[in-house]
């Protein structure tokens, strides 16, 4: 009976495997089958669904197999469990396992106790570092020959972000993938690699982060599992956005988006719902944005609460920007980043982030909380010399809140990532023009008498006019030959000084400025 129903999980493996999959992956699962049989549920889960792997692992628990692919087949079961955002079953089973006086290979118990160093992170960011912390401590800070080393200094690679040390974040993730071989897992093995090239993007280090990415598909095969390829599409994504080539980012991280959600793997849903979301804001489409923002929260939600994402917080924050303007942004900002280690973990991220804190602060109306941010942004440069993303922020960003010309010249050259170079040289334009276009006061405007038209420059009297003639941000980028980005800076110094709330004002004004001509 226990053979027929091997069988029976077998060829129904085959079957959907043959319905879904290439030709090349129906014959690399036919190899596994023979030479390495965990590669069978790789093979499922990497075409198939994660929901069924587990489900085909749990029916070859009851089989009476041998006991040492059991083990194994136990130690696959955590890898995906946690691909599924299964966190807490994901991490009761390890517990279980390593509680365990089995006569368990060493391997197993390693990757085990590596999956539960990342469950225990993505679970709580606070109990998985002290985790990670004790791991280091109790093997005297020695980054090589343990798995579960290996994922503990992988997981301090992040979240050193938030105390602002980003050259140590790189160090230890570089000195993870020094010793990948020690990881007895395929799928902890890539992650390695990928966690390394997070922090590369990060440091705008694109050449070494795309070696890292090809690394960490090798380490995996044909046959990945555990939603691998979808995080080599998330990060493919990023690398394509910082050189500016948007299209084909977005158009990456929708496919793999598809996938995630059609595969099960819930745990990369997230991530994707916010990169799309700063896609969508990037070319102009606020409501799309809005959705995606939506539906990346739900999504968080459906985990569990697990997996707090810093990408969320920042894509909801600028889409509160663009939806509801800067003071309405300014709000959420001296709300949620009040903590200077919640603004060093974005700014260590997000190359633009801090300029743009800076810019929205200016345009609400707060210098204050504008120079608290470019603080920020310094203090974290100086912490991290010879990391040149993090110079060129905090110099935009000093610039920005200066009002100095020639600091943005640089920035815009030095910034390695496209949107923060786009912005840094958009937000010389509107400096300079600002400085040229602004009227020399007259007798009637020192008393009082000049019409609102007056206090704008030419530019942002062409914005109003045509915003007020119904054309959206996008169709005023394209008329003007300006970025979507360009156009809505305008918009806010517009509102703040007609001091009005709304487009529909605006139109209003516009119309009363037309009439009176």
């Amino acid at each position: 009976m226990a053979a027929e129903n091997e069988e029976s999980v077998l060829l129904g493996s085959a079957s959907l495997l043959a319905s879904q999959g290439s030709v090349d992956q129906l014959a690399a699962l036919l190899r596994a089958v023979v030479t390495e049989p965990l590669g069978l549920v790789r093979a499922l889960a990497s075409v198939g669904s994660v929901d069924r792997a587990v489900e085909l692992v749990e029916t070859a628990l009851t089989l009476g197999l041998p006991s040492d692919l059991t083990d194994r087949l136990r130690c696959l079961l955590v890898e995906l469990r946690l691909a599924g955002g299964e966190v807490d079953p994901a991490l009761d089973l390890a517990e279980r396992i390593l509680g365990e006086h089995s006569g368990a290979p060493s391997s197993v118990h390693a990757a085990v106790a590596a999956g539960r160093v990342f469950g225990r992170y993505a679970r709580n960011a606070e109990e998985g570092r002290r985790h990670a912390e004790t791991v280091l401590r109790e093997h005297d800070g020695r980054i090589a020959g343990d798995a579960e080393v290996l994922a503990a200094a992988t997981v301090l690679s992040d979240a050193v972000l938030s105390d602002g040390r980003v050259v140590e974040g790189l160090r230890l993730a570089r000195a993870a993938v020094a010793s990948a071989p020690d990881m007895p897992s395929p799928v902890w093995r890539a992650h390695l690699h990928l966690v390394l090239a997070e922090r590369l993007v990060d440091a705008g280090a694109a050449e070494e982060a795309e070696r890292a990415v090809a690394a960490a598909r090798e380490s995996v095969g044909r046959t990945s599992g555990g939603g691998a390829d979808m995080a080599f599409a998330h990060l493919r994504a990023r690398l394509l956005s910082h050189q500016g080539r948007l299209a084909e980012a977005r158009d990456e991280a929708q496919k793999a988006l598809s996938a995630a959600v059609g595969r099960g793997a819930r745990i990369h849903v997230p991530p994707l719902l916010a990169a799309l979301g700063q896609f969508a804001l990037r070319f102009g489409d606020v409501e799309g944005a809005a959705g995606f923002v939506r539906r990346c929260r739900k999504a968080l939600g459906e985990l569990g609460g697990h997996l707090p994402s810093s990408a969320y917080d920042w894509v909801a924050l600028q889409v509160a920007s663009a939806r509801c303007g800067d003071r309405a942004a300014l709000e959420r900002m001296t709300r949620d980043y009040a903590a200077a280690n919640r603004r060093v973990a974005l700014f260590a991220r997000r190359p633009g982030a801090a300029a743009w804190f800076v810019r929205t602060a200016l345009a609400a109306g707060d210098p204050h909380w504008a120079a608290v941010a470019a603080r920020t942004a310094a203090r974290l440069a100086e912490r991290n010399p010879g990391v040149p993303t993090l110079a060129a922020a905090a110099l935009h960003a000093d610039s920005l809140l200066r009002g100095d010309p020639d600091g943005l010249v640089r920035a815009a050259t030095e910034h390695r990532h496209h949107w923060a170079r786009t912005t840094a040289a958009e937000d010389l334009t509107a400096l300079l023009d600002a400085r040229s276009r602004r009227p020399a006061p007259t007798a009637k405007d020192e008393a009082g008498t000049g019409t609102p038209a007056e206090a704008l420059s030419d530019v942002e009297r062409r914005v109003a006019r045509l915003v007020g003639e119904g054309l959206t941000n996008q169709q005023v980028a394209l008329r003007l030959r300006r970025s979507p980005h360009t156009v809505n800076y305008h918009l806010r110094n517009i509102f703040r000084k007609l001091d009005i709330g709304s487009r529909v004002e605006l139109a209003r004004q516009a119309h009363l400025w037309t009439a009176a001509r």
